[in-house]
């Protein structure tokens, strides 16, 4: 009877304590801090779901099949999203699963410092993705590139407007068709920050060791996205954009994460 009324009390204090609790600490940093140990080094097994949200009164979510949970920033809480298919289009960059389109025109041979995408556009499809997502970029007409390189010349909004929402770029045609890519021909997307003095954070993909530079933009504002060669020997549908995840970090600063990512068009012949 003495364990009972023990274990009782103690049951009693975890629901009116609100201290922090660490498990091999005993200064932890969080509301639960597991320290690493020689036994284990600090992991956690979970025989079960996760739970997100929720309240004193309320259930958190367990998310759905093949959500990922992934941080908001320091101010707010994570969120389960769905990496992965927006659409008909599928994504291995990390943003949200949602989509808004943007209609342009993308002549073949489009000069690299023609804007063919402006910021305003840009703004007003990332006002429609609370989160981040996918903006496609769909031409006008089916068209066939034959020039040597055609530019996508994309205009970048003011970067304090869009703090830490991710997006990516994807480039298709009008609804329900594919642009086509000539043999030995190539596309191009670059991005123009439209205020001076702009910053990026690029990775390094050729160093042996990770690493990113901290640079001005290029000449005229303008930065190196992507490119997609084709190297077939025939005529190709667009079915897929390498790309980079594109991020406003601070006051004119843009990062370019997640490189050597793509966005996978919907096929039609």
């Amino acid at each position: 009877m003495k364990i009972n009324i023990v274990f009782f009390l103690s049951l009693a204090s975890c629901y009116l304590t609100f201290a922090q609790v660490g498990v091999g600490t005993i200064n932890p940093k969080s509301d639960l801090h597991i320290s690493k140990t020689e036994a284990d080094g600090g992991s956690i097994q979970i025989d079960g779901g996760i739970r997100l949200g929720g309240d004193s009164t309320t259930q958190g979510s367990k998310g759905t099949l093949g959500q990922v949970l992934v941080s908001k920033g320091p101010l707010s809480g994570a969120e389960w999203i769905s990496l992965g298919k927006a659409g008909e289009y599928f994504t291995d960059c990390e943003v949200p699963n949602q989509i808004a389109s943007i209609n342009v025109n993308i002549p073949d041979g489009s000069n690299r410092n023609v804007v063919n995408v402006q910021s305003n556009q840009i703004a007003t499809a990332l006002n429609s993705l609370p989160d981040g997502g996918i903006i496609v970029l769909r031409t006008n007409a089916s068209t066939v590139y034959n020039n040597v390189t055609t530019f996508i010349t994309v205009e970048l909004p003011v970067a304090t407007n869009f703090l830490n929402k991710p997006f990516v770029l994807a480039f298709d045609g009008p609804v329900n068709t594919n642009n086509f890519v000539n043999d030995n021909k190539n596309l191009q997307i670059v991005v123009k920050a439209t205020e001076a003095d702009s910053m990026m954070y690029e990775f390094d993909l050729g160093s042996t060791i990770p690493k990113v530079f901290i640079k001005e933009f290029d000449t005229d504002n303008i930065h190196d996205l992507s490119e997609l060669n084709n190297d077939s020997g025939i005529r190709q549908n667009i079915l897929i954009y390498n790309s980079a995840t594109i991020k406003a970090v601070n006051t004119k600063t843009w990062a370019f994460i997640t490189p050597e990512c793509y966005v996978q068009n919907p096929t039609y012949n």
